[in-house]
C-alpha cells in the first residue's frame, strides 16, 4: 500500500538495549539493580535523551554520590555493550514495508553522544529514511513536540501514518495527534497488526534450496562456534542487517563478482534447506537489477543440508 508512512521507535522495537549490560562492566551482577534504583537510573537517562550532556548528568550524580564516580560514568564508557543486538523479526517487517513502498522513519529517544554506536554497527538503520533522535533536538516522547517535529520534517500526513513504539505512553501520545499507534510486543503481532491496517499482505515462502558462498576458515569456525556472524565477504550481519543468499542459478554470478580473486579450495557453498528457517527469508531487488533472497536473522548452521567444495 502507497501513500503511507510507518515510524518506528529504535530501542526495544528495532535494536535490543540493556543497561544492566553496561554497569556489568565495573559491578557486581547482584548489586547492579539496586544501583539503578539508587541513581533513579531511568529518569536521569531519560534526561539525557533529552539532549542534556552525559559529562552534566554525571556530575549531578557524582556530588550526589562521590564514592561511586566509576559506577556512574560506567553507562556512558560502556554503552556499546548495552546494545544487544537486533530484534528479532522487526528488521524483516522494515524490509517488507519497504518492498510495499510504504515510507519508514526512525524517532527515538536516545543521547545524541550514545547515537552513533547504533549508526555504526547496525546496517538495518540505513533502511530508514530519516532519524529523529531526542538528544538533538533537545525533546523528548512523550512530548507532542517531536512527533509534530517528525511529521513536519519528512512531510508526514498523521491520519496516514502508523506509529511503532514499545512504550504504551509514547504511543498514547502519538494517537492523540491522530497518527495510527501500535505498541510493539515482538515481530510477529506487530506484522500481524499491520496486515490488519493493509500495509502487508500474506509473507511469500520460499520453498527452493538456497545457497551462501562462505570463505571456508569462516565456517569451520562457525561448526565449532554454532554461531555464524557473517552476512557476506567481510561484512557482518548486524552490519548488513541480513544475511546474503542465493538461488542455484545465481552462485556462479556472485563467485564472479565478490570472489573472484579467491581460490576455489578457499571457498564453500552452503546449501540451506528454507524449511529449516525459522527466520523470515525475503527475496528483495535492492536495485541490482535481479532479485536474491536475504535472510533477516544470522545463518544458522543446523539448516545447512549440504556443504559443496567449489573445487
Amino acid at each position: 500500500m502507497t501513500g503511507w508512512s510507518v515510524i518506528f521507535d529504535l530501542g526495544g522495537v528495532v535494536l535490543g538495549w540493556d543497561p544492566v549490560r553496561a554497569y556489568a562492566q565495573v559491578l557486581p551482577a547482584d548489586q547492579i539493580a539496586a544501583f539503578l534504583t539508587k541513581i533513579d537510573f531511568f529518569d536521569w537517562n531519560y534526561r539525557n535523551d533529552a539532549g542534556r550532556a552525559f559529562e552534566v548528568g554525571e556530575q549531578l550524580l557524582i556530588e550526589q554520590f562521590p564514592d561511586e564516580a566509576v559506577a556512574i560514568q560506567a553507562y556512558r564508557t560502556h554503552f556499546p555493550q548495552a546494545l544487544t543486538g537486533m530484534v528479532e523479526g522487526t528488521s524483516a517487517v522494515i524490509a517488507e514495508l519497504a518492498q510495499a513502498g510504504v515510507r519508514l522513519i526512525g524517532l527515538t529517544n536516545w543521547s545524541a553522544e550514545t547515537f552513533p554506536h547504533a549508526l555504526e554497527r547496525f546496517g538495518i538503520l540505513d533502511r530508514l529514511e530519516g532519524i529523529v533522535v531526542s538528544g538533538t533536538e533537545l525533546v523528548a516522547k512523550p512530548d507532542p513536540a517531536i512527533f509534530q517535529l517528525t511529521c513536519e520534517r519528512y512531510g508526514l500526513e498523521p491520519t496516514r501514518t502508523v506509529f511503532i513504539d514499545d512504550s504504551p505512553p509514547n504511543v498514547a501520545a502519538a494517537r492523540r495527534l491522530g497518527i495510527s499507534g501500535i505498541t510493539f510486543t515482538d515481530a510477529g503481532r506487530l506484522r500481524a497488526e499491520l496486515v490488519t491496517l493493509g500495509l502487508l499482505g500474506e509473507r511469500p515462502s520460499v520453498t527452493q534450496p538456497v545457497f551462501h558462498l562462505a570463505i571456508r576458515a569462516a565456517w569451520a569456525e562457525a561448526q565449532r562456534s554454532g554461531d555464524f556472524g557473517w552476512s557476506s565477504r567481510d561484512v557482518s550481519y548486524e552490519r548488513e542487517g541480513y544475511v546474503h543468499l542465493s538461488f542455484a542459478s545465481q552462485v556462479a554470478g556472485v563467485r564472479g563478482r565478490f570472489y573472484g580473486d579467491v581460490a576455489s579450495a578457499d571457498l564453500v557453498l552452503l546449501e540451506l534447506d528454507p524449511s529449516r528457517l525459522d527466520a523470515p527469508l525475503i527475496v528483495e531487488d535492492l536495485g541490482a537489477g535481479e532479485a536474491y533472497p536475504h535472510l533477516y536473522a544470522p545463518l544458522p548452521p543446523a539448516a545447512v543440508v549440504a556443504v559443496h567444495d567449489l573445487d
